[in-house]
């Protein structure tokens, strides 16, 4: 039986949480500095318009705003624009204001910086009542804008635009709305977060859920909530595991590695550990309501989609719960563990500036040198319109003035895990159409499985292309289409290429 000196309490601070959300206001000033703060976070993450996931959005933003591109590989390009309006949105507004898009894209990511933090500020409002503290946060989430989410291939934020760099902000306003109890405001902010990135907007739910319950002291129902989610994961496996897989599927799931708990080393498992383990501490001695009960839901979140993930998510099975990467709930719990985390250490070196700018400092120069590891051989910052500085990039380049816009091309399966290749998208930056690659349309196929007997038949006919005969490249690539060649600066071939530089030849096929 509860105690009614613990009811009373409680109650009071719940009561205490909604007043003090409500009283949270945003004044121009705040927004004035949160601008001057946004480019600071660009100098220090970076930029990379057509790297990594940016690859994929870019080239399916170019595809909605030209039809006509990408003729022989669409399926490939515009599979992810069936979910989402984030491309058709961008391409609109690119074409009504008649942007072009690189300076689009600078804008966009601009933008996404400003709503990061603004989403963090407005989170930070709702935790800490001293102004200070509520920068100081913001501060330290901007310097930790690219942290890496555990081993989940995720950031906190990416150094390039895609959906999830709206929907993450989104989503941290829909959070604070939930804090407020403005339940209109909340399913407003979840709304637009789900038209952008449905999946992640599926993470948002959980945790709202989870923070509801939480903070209105419903155990049960959260542990109903938990054991329901529990049963219907199982559910689904236990229904799909015998189904048969499309031809070449699997290979397509497994170069998704950081999908399988069991793929993981040891020290990245404490990417998921440690943070709950912290939260855990935080939410036993937290001084007010709203702390405890963030902290309570990240547990609760995350314990779920670290427990499902190892019961549910195997190399084996029809991979459907695979697909939908239930640890993507943790980017929602580390943004909020960093802006606890930044609270603790403001709190700590309160009215030591001195002390408090140089943490930020250090930690600023620490992501820096990260994202410097992560591109070795592209500009930390891409202007748009600037000349590349990575030698892949400028062949895209070249491909894109000096070639037919039907030509087709082929790469080796495996070109962007070449160090000095980035990453950076050939579709994106070369706007030309291409066979398929291992890493990043292996990654379209994990989500879209019926593109997996494509890809499977592509990607073999790519295999060591650099290693090969040219008459061996001529007898696997000319049947399918492919008019030119892309290989690396070591392949030995007598094809006429007309462009070389220290990293690739880009050749045409007899």
């Amino acid at each position: 039986m509860s105690s009614p000196v613990l009811e009373v309490n409680s109650t009071a601070l719940v009561l205490d949480e909604h007043a003090y959300g409500r009283s949270a206001a945003l004044a121009v000033s705040d927004v004035a500095t949160l601008a001057l703060i946004t480019p600071a976070v660009l100098l220090i993450h970076g930029y990379h318009p057509f790297a990594d996931d940016a690859g994929i959005y870019v080239a399916g933003i170019r595809k909605v705003m030209d039809p006509t591109l990408f003729a022989v590989d669409s399926s490939f390009v515009t599979a992810h624009t069936r979910l989402s309006i984030f491309s058709h949105l961008f391409a609109g507004t690119i074409a009504l204001f008649h942007i072009p898009l690189e300076a689009g894209l600078f804008a966009a990511y601009l933008l996404s910086i400003f709503a990061f933090l603004l989403g963090c500020f407005r989170l930070s409002q709702r935790i800490y009542r001293d102004a200070p503290v509520q920068w100081s946060v913001t501060l330290f989430a901007g310097a930790l804008f690219t942290l890496p989410v555990a081993a989940t291939a995720l950031w906190v934020m990416d150094p390039y635009v895609t959906a999830r760099s709206f929907s993450t902000p989104f989503s941290l306003l829909s959070l604070t709305a939930c804090i407020d109890r403005d339940w209109k405001r909340t399913a407003l902010w979840f709304a637009v977060t789900a038209v952008l990135h449905p999946l992640m907007a599926a993470y948002l739910a959980a945790f709202l859920l989870a923070y509801v319950l939480v903070s209105e002291s419903r155990r049960r129902w959260l542990a109903a909530a938990c054991i329901a989610t529990f049963a219907g994961s199982a559910a689904v496996y236990l229904a799909t595991r015998h189904a048969p897989l499309l031809y070449g599927y699997r290979e397509a799931v497994l170069t998704r590695t950081y999908f399988f708990l069991s793929f993981w080393h040891w020290y990245e498992m404490l990417g998921l550990f440690v943070p709950l383990a912290l939260l855990l501490v935080a939410a036993y001695r937290a001084p007010d309501a709203v702390i405890r009960n963030l902290c309570l839901s990240c547990i609760a979140t995350g314990v779920m989609a670290v427990v499902v993930s190892a019961c549910f998510v195997h190399t084996s099975g029809s991979f459907l719960i695979a697909r939908m990467q239930p640890l993507r709930a943790f980017l929602l719990i580390y943004i909020v563990g960093i802006l606890l985390l930044g609270g603790f250490f403001a709190r700590q070196l309160r009215g030591r500036r001195a002390a408090l700018g140089v943490m930020l400092v250090a930690v600023a120069s620490l992501m820096i040198l990260v994202q410097k590891q992560v591109y070795t051989a592209s500009a930390h910052t891409e202007w748009p319109f600037a000349a590349p500085r990575n030698p892949w990039q400028q062949a895209f380049l070249w491909i894109r003035w000096n070639t037919p816009p039907d030509a087709v091309f082929a790469l080796d399966s495996d070109y962007t895990k070449v160090d000095s290749e980035d990453t950076q998208g050939f579709r994106a930056t070369a706007v030309r159409s291409a066979l398929v690659d291992e890493l990043k349309d292996g990654g379209v196929v994990a989500i879209f499985p019926t593109l997996s007997p494509r890809w499977k038949s592509q990607r073999d006919l790519e295999m060591g292309l650099d290693r090969v005969s040219d008459q061996e490249r001529v007898m696997r690539l000319r049947p399918v289409g492919v008019t030119w060649v892309l290989l690396g600066a070591g392949a030995v071939t007598r094809l006429d290429c007309p462009y070389r530089n220290s990293a690739v030849a880009v050749c045409k096929l007899f």
